[in-house]
């Protein structure tokens, strides 16, 4: 194999993981509200849209440092509003219903944005320690000649794994995760035992909507920002969830990974790139209905 073909191969390689880790980001609150709550939450684009406004605005007046801390803070709380103001009234009810009001409230949280910035896409700066490239050709052994890639997004490749490391541990690890996972399968168990599991569940919708902060702070500025990148980005996130399996974390990283290489992979071929997220949907599906690692959950008790 030649050294341009391995070098191109390989840059087609790293852009997947990039694509793959914004959709990580996003699809990781996705799927854990859903397993968890049982919940469909539209909104969910939208609140990775929040994130990217807030941390344009925080970065601007007060540094991009404040925005990684702020922003995900924010998002928290907002989370924790919205559950406790009108999220929880909808656990039992229809996932029709579900997808109707949070798909609602993704349309205000939209046009409100727009009333406030406008339709055009906000520039949003990188910091100092994020602008320039990598030198890949000086860490790959196999890479021959000059190789560079954008800096921002390896770092957002790692906030992504970072990210997703965190979660697993908080979950698995964890008293709190225990008692999480415990809920999920038997609520009012844990009810009888004294348990206040609603207040886990309120902080578990906090947490998605805190990582779509994190997403919203890093991707902001690979994904640019305006009124329409929540819903831009909520189609192949709830793809992504699906394809994983819904309510599987390890499910939804792997598929976005899988999609963002598939992406990666076809961009020269424009007409298949356009579909070929639909495609591997439908092979999963017809293989594995549950998708690739999904369970027995919540939608279907």
């Amino acid at each position: 194999m030649s050294g341009t073909l391995t070098n191109h191969i390989f840059l087609q390689f790293v852009t997947g993981l990039q694509l793959g880790a914004i959709y990580a980001l996003i699809a990781l609150g996705l799927t854990l509200v859903f397993g968890t709550l049982g919940l469909v939450n539209f909104a969910h684009g939208a609140l990775f849209m929040l994130g990217a406004y807030l941390a344009v605005v925080i970065a601007a007046k007060f540094g991009f440092i404040a925005a990684i801390v702020g922003v995900p803070i924010i998002l928290f709380i907002v989370g924790l509003i919205l559950e406790k103001g009108l999220i929880r009234f909808f656990y039992q009810r229809p996932h029709t219903d579900q997808i109707l009001v949070t798909f609602g409230l993704a349309i205000v949280v939209q046009e409100t944005l727009k009333w406030i910035f406008g339709a055009n896409n906000l520039p949003f700066s990188l910091p100092s320690w994020g602008v320039g490239i990598i030198k890949m050709h000086e860490w790959v052994p196999f890479l021959e000649g000059f190789v560079v890639y954008p800096k921002w997004r390896i770092i957002l490749i790692g906030v992504s794994m970072t990210t997703v490391a965190a979660l697993f541990v908080l979950l698995q690890f964890t008293r709190f995760g225990l008692i999480v996972r415990a809920g999920m399968r038997d609520a009012e168990m844990l009810r009888f035992l004294g348990i206040d599991i609603n207040k886990r569940f309120a902080i578990v919708f906090g947490l998605g909507a805190m990582i779509a902060g994190i997403a919203g702070v890093f991707g902001g500025p690979v994904t640019q920002v305006d009124p329409e990148i929540g819903m831009n980005m909520l189609v192949p996130s709830f793809l992504v969830v699906v394809i994983g399996g819904m309510g599987s974390l390890p499910g939804a990283v792997l598929a976005s990974f899988l999609l963002g290489l598939a992406l990666s992979f076809t961009a020269e071929y424009s007409a298949i790139q356009q579909i070929i997220v639909y495609v591997i949907a439908v092979v999963v599906l017809l293989v594995r209905p549950r998708g690739l690692m999904g369970q027995k959950g919540l939608m279907e008790e």
